[in-house]
C-alpha cells in the first residue's frame, strides 16, 4: 500500500508539473471587450484576464503548438507559437487571439512551421495594442518532428 501511495504522490502530487502543463486551456480564459486607444486613435480589442491568468502572471509555463516564424530564412530569437497549425491560426482568421503568444528564446533559432514545446515565463500583456495578449520570455525551444 505505501509503494502505491508513493507513486500517486510522486506521478501526481507536484503542483510545479500541474502548473506547467495547465497550457492553452488555461490560456483561453479570457474575455475581449472593445476600448478607443489614444496612441492608435482608433478602436481596438482588449483582454480582460481571470483570476486564474493574473495569477499565473510571471510564472512558467509550457505550451505544444506550431511555429509561426517572422524571419524568413534567418535564424532568430523570436516568433508566435499557434496552437494550431498554419493554415488554421490566428492570422489566418480561423481561430482567436487566445491561440497565439510570442515567444522569445535563449538562443537564436531557424525554424519553419513546425510542432515545437515551449517552455518559459507567461507574461499577460493587456496594455500594449501592438504586442499579442500573451508573450513568454526566457523561452527554451524543443522541437517535437
Amino acid at each position: 500500500m505505501k509503494i502505491i501511495l508513493i507513486v500517486w504522490l510522486l506521478w501526481w502530487g507536484d503542483p510545479a508539473s500541474d502548473r506547467l502543463l495547465e497550457g492553452w486551456d488555461l490560456l483561453s480564459d479570457v474575455e475581449v471587450v472593445r476600448v478607443y486607444d489614444k496612441f492608435l486613435e482608433q478602436e481596438v480589442e482588449k483582454p480582460e484576464f481571470s483570476a486564474a491568468l493574473l495569477s499565473r502572471d510571471s510564472t512558467e509555463i509550457e505550451l505544444q503548438g506550431f511555429v509561426i516564424p517572422l524571419n524568413e530564412g534567418g535564424a532568430s530569437d523570436y516568433f508566435v507559437l499557434s496552437r494550431f497549425p498554419y493554415q488554421s491560426c490566428f492570422f489566418c482568421g480561423n481561430a482567436g487571439p487566445e491561440t497565439v503568444v510570442e515567444v522569445y528564446a535563449n538562443e537564436q533559432l531557424t525554424l519553419r512551421d513546425q510542432r515545437v514545446r515551449v517552455h518559459g515565463t507567461l507574461l499577460l500583456n493587456a496594455d500594449d495594442p501592438l504586442h499579442l495578449y500573451y508573450i513568454m520570455k526566457n523561452s527554451t525551444v524543443e522541437l517535437l518532428d
